[in-house]
């Protein structure tokens, strides 16, 4: 019965704030539980959204129960707050760390469908031209050994990958699949799932961020779905109920936190990131380069033509 009153406060608060996701998911852990007809009457008017009825019949129905019920202390309701806002903190850095990689690698795969069959024709012949010099002119080794250097590692990086045009959405487009995947993370990311089903909780996440950073908007909503009416996961705040494991939680979530600022600070002094954050438009950045390519490729042919004559 405990966790029952519990579930339709926590329902009757969600509701007061608009939290829809908290809603549905105290739904389908409610259906779980041994509930009588009341409770099942007050969750058909939550799946019909006739809320206006919803709030009073909880509380009458709570009322019933308060003299059986022993309420928890301050500091335990004191230290599930803080745990829950630690774990939204934890989830907003969380889906900010993948919006980051997201941007680095769809930048890295256009770059490389767009630019590089290009840019190794240009290495190759600007090592060939800095190995012509180098036989003719013995001050032209570094230059020489620079450009061998530079088309093996540019090969070994292009040939070992293969690149997928990124999808292409529009404004609102990415605006939903991130409103979305947001919504489906706060529901299934594994470190903030109770323990008893993180290991599901895992391996769902890991489809919803394949699906994330493939854009695929059907999929991701799919899985949202999916968390919303299917099966769904306990949030470790919500879960736990004991002040030492609170605590030990809290302590671990804090620590999670601290590591993910770090990685976000690491993907804020990455070059492909600084560089994506300066570009106002991508596709005249990628026409810009291969003219400025294709220049340097005409001109390197040109001072080998030079050369082969007068050699």
């Amino acid at each position: 019965m405990k966790q029952i009153l519990k579930r339709l406060e926590i329902i009757k608060s969600s509701i007061s704030i608009e939290d829809d996701e908290t809603v549905h998911l105290q739904v389908s852990r409610l259906y779980e539980l041994d509930i009588d007809d009341e409770v099942k009457n007050i969750l058909s008017l939550i799946q019909d959204t006739d809320f206006e009825k919803v709030i009073p019949l909880i509380d009458a129905y709570v009322k019933q129960f308060t003299s059986l019920i022993v309420y928890e202390d301050e500091q335990i309701q004191g230290l599930k707050l803080e745990l829950k806002i630690l774990e939204k903190q934890f989830l907003l850095l969380s889906c900010r760390v993948e919006e980051y990689h997201n941007a680095i690698n769809d930048f890295n795969a256009k770059y490389h469908i767009t630019l590089g069959t290009l840019i190794e024709e240009v290495l190759i012949l600007r090592e060939e031209y800095y190995e012509f010099m180098y036989k003719n002119n013995d001050q032209y080794e570094y230059e020489y050994f620079e450009a061998k250097k530079d088309f093996e590692n540019f090969h070994s990086e292009f040939k070992d990958h293969h690149y997928e045009t990124p999808i292409e959405l529009s404004k609102k487009e990415k605006k939903e699949l991130k409103r979305l995947y947001k919504k489906a993370s706060r529901l299934c990311h594994p470190d903030i799932i109770e323990e008893g089903k993180r290991d599901k909780a895992e391996e769902l996440f890991k489809t919803l961020n394949a699906a994330y950073q493939q854009k695929d908007l059907n999929k991701v909503s799919e899985i949202l779905e999916q968390l919303l009416t299917g099966e769904s996961f306990s949030i470790t705040s919500d879960a736990i109920f004991d002040k030492k494991i609170l605590k030990r939680k809290i302590g671990t979530t804090r620590g999670k936190i601290k590591s993910i600022r770090i990685e976000l600070e690491s993907i804020k002094q990455n070059e492909t990131f600084i560089l994506v954050n300066k570009i106002d438009d991508l596709d005249d950045y990628f026409e810009d380069k291969r003219h400025e390519l294709q220049e340097e490729k005409e001109n390197i042919l040109e001072q080998m033509r030079k050369y082969s004559h007068t050699a």
